[in-house]
């Protein structure tokens, strides 16, 4: 009962200081009204939503965070492979918790009040309702530029949207033209090209999977102007694939997800025969890749990616670039600072796939 009435004592005192400030109407991208601050200054980020403010060099603004981003601190993990939380993983030891976090959760409504808040972002409409109703803190949603009909513009308008609200639109404008940039690129490199088939296994989604794990409309495949066999299926975003159905396709490339490299290497072990029919197999074509898919969509693997990828199935398009380097060019543009390295001490990306008796190696 004590508690219950300090929590309500609390919000009080809070509305009451959000009311002291000069407050704006918006609508978010979820079609909400929400009344704001006109200058947010505090903010905590749901949902995965941490990384566009990263994106958008707003750290400073953090008030609160989810313990989910504060676990490879605690964990001692130096290296997650959210390429976003490597660039803030000094930052984020003093910085409170407001419960645990991740998709679907709520937050602790006590310790979100305590850090005080201007605003908080989210990916998640029905939570958001919630949240605002329980705490009284504006809270706006944002589009998640996810996998499943995934579109360039959505992630541009989140930028601009949320770069007119945290006082960052020069910055902004600055990632929305450089990631415009790159897509025009990738896709002017490899036009009027003959389109060769590629398959990517072993993606994550909610956990590792082996090879039968890909993904339609996979999003670097989208702009390198090759055939993605797993279109064919007519869906959009993770798919599981039959296995026998990957030697019918026979793809010319094969690019394996280093999040579940493990698993297919346990399957090669057991079913050697299979993966020797396969033609990528038989002629040395077969690379690893990072996994972009780590607490929702990671931009700047995706595009890291994509040009190691045209690297691969586009050389002479692509004889000017060396992925590695490219990468470090993206990491310091998107993020901040180049966190390859660290994502080496994870993943074993960007690299020619051998397949041995004693097992699978990368080089």
């Amino acid at each position: 009962m004590r508690k219950a009435l300090f929590a309500i004592v609390f919000i009080f005192i809070f509305v009451s200081a959000v009311n002291a400030k000069e407050m704006i109407a918006i609508t978010d991208m979820a079609g909400r009204k929400v009344t704001i601050p006109k200058k947010v200054e505090k903010v905590v980020a749901l949902s995965a939503s941490l990384r566009y403010i990263v994106y958008l060099q707003a750290f400073e603004k953090i008030a609160g965070i989810e313990g989910v981003e504060k676990h490879s601190v605690m964990r001692g993990n130096p290296a997650t492979g959210k390429a976003y939380w490597l660039a803030i993983k000094n930052k984020v030891q003093n910085i409170p918790s407001i419960g645990e976090g991740g998709p679907g959760k709520l937050p602790d409504f006590e310790k979100l009040i305590m850090v005080k808040p201007d605003l908080v972002i989210t990916f998640e409409v029905d939570n958001a309702e919630l949240i605002q109703k329980k705490t009284g803190i504006p809270v706006v949603v944002i589009q998640y530029a996810g996998t499943e009909g995934f579109r360039i513009e959505d992630i541009q308008n989140t930028f601009t949207f949320l770069g007119k609200i945290l006082d960052r639109e020069k910055r902004a404008e600055e990632i929305n033209r450089y990631i415009q940039q790159m897509v025009d690129d990738l896709k002017k490199r490899t036009a009027h090209t003959k389109k060769p088939t590629v398959y990517v296994g072993a993606i994550s989604a909610r956990g590792a999977h082996g090879i039968t794990s890909s993904e339609a409309q996979y999003p670097p495949l989208q702009w390198l102007n090759v055939i993605n066999v797993v279109d064919e299926t007519g869906r959009k975003g993770h798919v599981f694939i039959d296995k026998e159905k990957l030697l019918v396709w026979n793809p010319d490339y094969l690019f394996i997800d280093t999040a579940g490299i493990s698993l297919v290497n346990d399957d090669y072990l057991k079913n050697k025969e299979f993966y020797k029919k396969l033609k990528a197999v038989k002629e040395g074509k077969v690379y690893t890749v990072f996994p972009y898919n780590f607490y929702r969509t990671n931009l700047e693997i995706l595009f890291a990616n994509a040009y190691f990828m045209g690297k691969v199935i586009y050389p002479e398009r692509f004889r000017d670039i060396e992925p590695q380097k490219k990468a470090r060019d993206i990491f310091k543009k998107i993020l901040g600072v180049d966190v390859l390295d660290d994502l080496k001490k994870t993943y074993r990306g960007y690299g020619k796939v051998e397949f041995k008796e004693s097992g699978i190696t990368v080089r």
